[in-house]
């Protein structure tokens, strides 16, 4: 049966032999000074997350299905869902069994696009820092997903379950609303390869390395 894109998580990134992950989000400033030494920053784009794959080294019945995985994304629109594979579930539940099966979503949205709280938790369930949060949400009529990043250094849900408004980065993008269901536990992107960031394996018959690529976000 043919893949359907984007990749599920369970198609692509679990099954990546992964040695080394990174996942970031680059600035996009301008910056100049002024005679008078003020510094002036304006943003350029959009701030999409980023990163590099690098895959294990592979026993020779896995090098087939690790570079056929990667090499597929090399042709245009081939999109697949990727999360940090170095922090995949908040800190204070680093198995996901505390959250369980609830079924968390926005309860509001702050007025300034760096805020939003939670509904649907677990009491007294704790966000740290750096812990991750992704929704779908809408933007000229296209479905898209948010991933976005905890700023506050601790988020407690109360005894219903819900949080005060709390920041995230980036800012939250037009299209996000209260009610989206929330994902918490390898929270996602939607991402595409990076055209000609790929190196190769190499190696003897038994055992090769050196495979991986660098990816980046995509809102489309």
């Amino acid at each position: 049966m043919p893949l359907t894109y984007p990749l599920s998580l369970p198609t692509f990134a679990d099954s990546l032999l992964v040695a080394e992950a990174s996942c970031e989000l680059p600035e996009q400033l301008a910056q100049s000074r002024t005679a008078g030494g003020e510094q002036l920053t304006a943003d350029l784009a959009e701030r999409l997350w980023t990163g590099r794959i690098s895959i294990g080294r592979q026993q020779k019945h896995e090098v087939g299905q690790q570079e056929v995985l990667v090499s597929i994304l090399g042709q245009a629109g081939r999109t697949f869902l990727m999360y940090d594979r170095r922090r995949p579930n908040p800190l204070l539940d680093p198995t996901g069994s505390i959250l369980g099966a609830a079924s968390v979503t926005i309860l509001a949205l702050g007025g300034d696009a760096r805020e939003l709280s939670l509904a649907g938790l677990p009491a007294g369930y704790t966000l740290s820092r750096g812990d991750y949060l992704s929704f779908a949400y809408t933007s000229l009529a296209v479905s898209r997903q948010a991933l976005h990043r905890v700023v506050d250094a601790t988020v407690v849900a109360n005894g219903a379950g819900q949080t005060a408004l709390f920041e995230v980065e980036p800012f939250i993008r037009p299209g996000a609303v209260a009610g989206a269901a929330v994902t918490l536990r390898k929270a996602f992107c939607k991402a595409v390869k990076v055209a000609g960031s790929g190196t190769p394996n190499t190696g003897r018959s038994s055992l090769s390395e050196g495979l991986g690529f660098d990816w980046v976000q995509s809102l489309r």
